[in-house]
């Protein structure tokens, strides 16, 4: 069990609050020859809140805690955690103290691209849907899929037909500002990082499947063409002839990323 399991730490903005108890340290002085207690040793104290004359809260009477008292408060608390029940939005596909993975939808949104020796373009284009996994080292994956329905361990991953994206779905994300967590409150945050990234090379030359040859290499400039193409003729939903198969399951992507 770690100290998260059982507080919310004070992240700098002060939070509304119900007195339950105070714990007190107390350091033993005067100690004895024949004490089981030494001088530099410490000691807590339970102590339930009171309401004076006044109508105030304040600390009441209490007693020395043993360790059985220590272990009881703690299970109390790590309890009381537990009934606090959050509901997953429907895109969430898994979620962990280390990561969490999730769908964003297709749609036509804006793609930003500086490539050496192009002119720096946004275009309106056609993003097919995406699984990405975000983990709380600052990482972040993306594949895509081409079915609309739950993503379950038997559905089938596609490369992100994206540039600054590896083979194996990882995301160069350069100087881009990350969020600092990997969970659902910040998956808007995941997003931009995406999104809102100028596109500059390509990592994957297997990203795209061109002219019916998913083997061959596409170069920074094939790529911006085939994009730009997508936009002049205002194609509203990505072309999934052209995604190229990923070689990880669901699972193992996931594992892998997280």
């Amino acid at each position: 069990m770690k100290p998260n399991d059982f507080f919310q730490f004070y992240q700098g903005e002060k939070p509304t609050i119900e007195q339950k108890h105070a714990i007190l340290i107390h350091q033993a002085k005067g100690v004895g020859s024949y004490s089981q207690y030494r001088a530099d040793n410490f000691l807590a104290s339970m102590h339930d809140f009171v309401t004076n004359e006044q109508g105030e809260s304040i600390i009441g009477a209490g007693r020395l805690m043993s360790k059985e008292d220590v272990e009881s408060v703690l299970r109390s608390m790590l309890e009381m955690g537990k009934r606090k029940v959050r509901l997953l939005p429907p895109n969430v596909v898994s979620i962990s103290e280390t990561h969490i993975t999730w769908t964003v939808p297709a749609q036509v949104r804006p793609m930003l691209f500086n490539i050496t020796g192009i002119p720096m373009k946004k275009i309106d284009v056609p993003w097919p849907r995406l699984l990405m996994v975000a983990n709380r080292n600052g990482r972040l994956a993306v594949a895509s899929l081409k079915s609309n329905g739950r993503v379950g361990a038997k559905t089938k991953l596609y490369q992100a037909p994206l540039m600054n994206v590896y083979a194996n779905g990882n995301v160069c994300t350069g100087s881009a500002t990350l969020p600092d967590e990997c969970g659902i409150d910040q998956l808007k945050a995941w997003e931009s990082v995406m999104f809102d990234s100028a596109f500059s090379h390509v990592n994957n030359p297997s990203t795209l499947s061109l002219a019916g040859d998913k083997d061959k290499a596409v170069d920074n400039k094939a790529h911006y063409r085939f994009w730009l193409s997508l936009s002049k003729k205002k194609v509203d939903k990505f072309p999934n002839e052209h995604l190229n198969p990923l070689r990880y399951g669901v699972e193992n992507f996931i594992e892998n990323h997280s």
